[in-house]
């Protein structure tokens, strides 16, 4: 897993990975024909209680996928099966999946799988939802969270996507989202993470998220 991370971040450290690594209940593998990994993402599922009562928080760290194998759809077919589990061994209690942005690709994630999400550029962020992203945010990051932008600044103190990550191309794109995003988190290259915060529920998830997960498979090791 490492070794996949490295080749696509910067200041990437091997002590650093492991310690996060065991910060995780989870981790999502994607291997290919020859069961070398070709891409991951850590998972940490935990309870929060706040001011609105217990949530559920589904918070993704580290992520990347070989260059090669982006266009499968498997990466985010089988985090959806892990959303479809989340749903249904926590019925009652309100879900939420954190995640932090450090480049444009990862910020169009959401909207093209799902229905609602927040920060977005065509509606204010419901007080409710600004104060659960508040809570969690600095609850995990403490001082490097800043509540009046909703971005995490490590300072340089962690890793980075490498500058051939960020396509031209797609930074480029008359793309309402990516020029949010941009506008947003303009600290993005040195390493800077805009917090999202997207309700985990079977309404919120968008019609290309139930397609990608009916053809993943998964093998769940526990």
């Amino acid at each position: 897993m490492y070794g996949v991370f490295a080749r696509y971040y910067v200041n990437a450290n091997p002590v650093r990975f492991e310690a996060d690594l065991k910060e995780k209940d989870w981790v999502i593998q994607l291997r290919n024909e020859a069961l070398e990994m070709v891409g991951f993402s850590t998972l940490q599922f935990y309870e929060h209680t706040g001011v609105a009562g217990k949530t559920m928080i589904l918070y993704s760290g580290d992520t990347i996928i070989d260059r090669n194998y982006r266009q499968t759809g498997n990466l985010p077919g089988a985090f959806g099966h892990f959303l479809l589990r989340a749903i249904e061994n926590h019925p009652s209690t309100p879900r939420y999946w954190l995640l932090t942005t450090k480049g444009a690709r990862t910020y169009r994630f959401p909207p093209v799988f799902f229905e609602t999400f927040y920060p977005v550029y065509k509606q204010q962020t419901p007080p409710h939802i600004q104060t659960l992203m508040d809570e969690v945010a600095t609850e995990k990051f403490g001082a490097d969270y800043s509540p009046e932008t909703q971005i995490v600044s490590h300072h340089c103190k962690r890793d980075w996507l490498c500058a051939s990550e960020h396509d031209p191309l797609l930074l480029g794109r008359d793309d309402p989202h990516i020029r949010f995003f941009l506008e947003r988190n303009p600290g993005y290259i040195q390493g800077d993470e805009l917090v999202c915060l997207i309700e985990i529920s079977g309404e919120n998830l968008h019609a290309r998220m139930r397609r990608v997960i009916q053809h993943t498979e998964v093998v769940w090791r526990e």
